[in-house]
Parts: structure tokens; sequence; C-alpha cells
């Protein structure tokens, strides 16, 4: 049960981290869109903060990192996650309405793609 507390602890610590990060240097995140243009887009530290925060309950772990993208129009933060049994997640966050888009569990496999997690996910059943 500590160790659980400590590593509660630790991931609030990173998600506080890379806050301060954001609101001190005025981050601007580079979103990728589909073409091969790419635009910059300034996006509040909150936002970023509030889908890391929605993807962590999705999928509790420590954040490995995150990444912005524009699809379909809208606004999605990537947030990559260690879980606890050393498996790795892409959860992806529509930034506009803070609800988790989709899951996926990253393929460790060299075939280049992930599996998708839907929400009956059998490895993640203890």
């Amino acid at each position: 049960m500590r160790q659980s507390t400590m590593k509660t602890i630790a991931g609030s610590i990173s998600v506080c981290v890379i806050a301060l990060a954001l609101a001190v240097f005025g981050y601007v995140i580079q979103v990728e869109g589909r073409s091969s243009k790419k635009a910059k887009v300034a996006l509040p530290a909150e936002k970023v903060i509030a889908s890391i925060t929605t993807a962590m309950a999705a999928k509790p772990g420590n954040l490995l990192g995150v990444e912005v993208e524009n699809e379909g129009g809208k606004t999605l933060c990537e947030v990559e996650i260690l879980t606890p049994d050393g498996k790795t997640y892409e959860v992806e966050v529509d930034v506009a309405s803070n609800a988790v888009v989709e899951v996926e569990l990253e393929d460790d496999d060299d075939d280049g793609e992930d599996d998708k997690d839907a929400k009956n996910d059998k490895d993640d059943k203890p």
C-alpha cells in the first residue's frame, strides 16, 4: 500500500513539474495535422494538465509523454502512460470536451500497428 502511495505522489509531482514548465515558458505546442504543413497553436497549460489528468484517470500509471495533434478538426492530446504492470498505453483526450476518445495498448512487436484497447481489455483484468 505504501508503494502505491509513493507512485501516486510521484505521478502527481510529474504532472506538477510539467505544469510549471508549461506555465513558465509559455509553451507553444506543435500541432501536427494530416497535411504536410505544420501549424503552431497556443494551448493553455490548464488544457494540457486537464487532458493529462483525464488520461491518467482512465489508465493510472506514470506519465511518459504528451503530444498534441489535430485530427478531423479536433485538437487531441495523446498521453503516453506506463502502467504498473509494465505496459505502455496511449490515451487520446479531446481537448475541447476533456473526454477520452481512444485508448491504445502500445504494441511491442514489429508489425508497426498498435493494439486497440477496448474497455474490455483482457490484459487489464486483475
